[in-house]
């Protein structure tokens, strides 16, 4: 078979921006919060220069769990515990609940990572005195 032929023959849709709901899975939105929540953890876990049977003490983890962890493997993990895994690794987690915006038809949840400490600040530039 014709590889080009081929290619033109599958359909090509526009991501919904989360995989999961894309797949038709009726639980996308916590799934994909999940699987932000623990690619926050495994970027916290290399920031901080952990291995993982320390990451593991300080989360109260097995290491096999941080590593299935680390790699998406998320079946056992809650948002509840993951969001424990990243309090116990210093991080503040702020829960923010707002009324959905009214040109949006359903409301969602998502993952905001503020600016780290070490990545610098922000300065804005003040405008030039006359």
């Amino acid at each position: 078979m014709n590889r080009k032929h081929h290619e033109e023959d599958l359909p090509v849709r526009a991501s919904s921006g989360n995989l999961f709901a894309d797949l038709g899975r009726p639980d996308a939105e916590e799934a994909l919060t999940r699987v932000r929540l623990a690619q926050q953890i495994a970027e916290i876990i290399e920031r901080q220069g952990l291995n993982q049977t320390d990451a593991a003490a300080l989360m109260g983890l097995d290491q096999p769990k941080v590593s299935a962890l680390v790699r998406g493997r998320l079946s056992g993990f809650s948002t509840d515990r993951l969001l424990r895994c990243l309090t116990a690794l210093g991080q503040d987690v702020e829960i923010v609940v707002r009324d959905k915006p009214r040109n949006h038809p359903q409301a969602h949840i998502s993952v905001i990572v503020a600016a780290h400490a070490d990545q610098g600040t922000a300065v804005l530039a003040k405008p030039p005195v006359p």
